[in-house]
């Protein structure tokens, strides 16, 4: 049954999917500032972990990551934000207020493949498994969902993700 709902949800994202790319998941300018949002809201904090010549990313945004945000409130469950692994010059700060450079981001974190989801708490602590690559399509919106309802739990906040609800829900708009 849960194998359907993923596939439901799956299909209902692929066909609401924009035509074109947005810039709908906002990049990690200010994780410091994310966290204050994610801790005043309980919430945990979700970073995409992308890399320009990344076509599993593209597809990940423009078929999953986009539509959720653009035609559900997911953002009731979780900040969510981007670092592009491979521009160099681009800015941002940690966690801690700290400058550095986006791409040095990842490889202090171990993230070594595009695309990588983590799920921290305010204070930069990862509080969810990591969601490596993307296989099958179909698979990451139950992986994500599993991952944001790991890290509810840890943040002791009573709400759960239920992905195939939150698109009927957004379907009845």
């Amino acid at each position: 049954m849960k194998f359907i709902r993923t596939i439901l949800v799956t299909l209902t994202l692929l066909f609401s999917a924009p035509a074109f790319s947005g810039e709908i998941l906002p990049l990690a300018v200010d994780l410091q500032k994310t966290g204050k949002v994610a801790a005043k809201h309980n919430v945990p904090v979700v970073i995409f972990f992308t890399a320009t010549w990344c076509n599993y990313c593209k597809k990940l945004e423009e078929n999953i990551i986009n539509p959720l945000l653009e035609t559900t409130d997911i953002e009731r469950y979780a900040q969510f934000t981007q670092v592009v692994m491979d521009k160099a010059h681009w800015m941002m700060k940690d966690f801690d207020g700290r400058d550095l450079e986006m791409k040095t981001f990842a490889p202090k974190l171990g993230v070594q493949v595009a695309p990588t989801t983590l799920v921290f708490n305010a204070q930069g602590e990862q509080i969810a498994e990591p969601i490596i690559g993307l296989t099958l399509e179909e698979h990451y919106p139950g992986n994500l969902e599993k991952r944001i309802n790991q890290a509810l739990e840890k943040l002791g906040n009573p709400k759960r993700l239920d992905l195939y609800q939150l698109v009927e829900e957004s379907d009845g708009r």
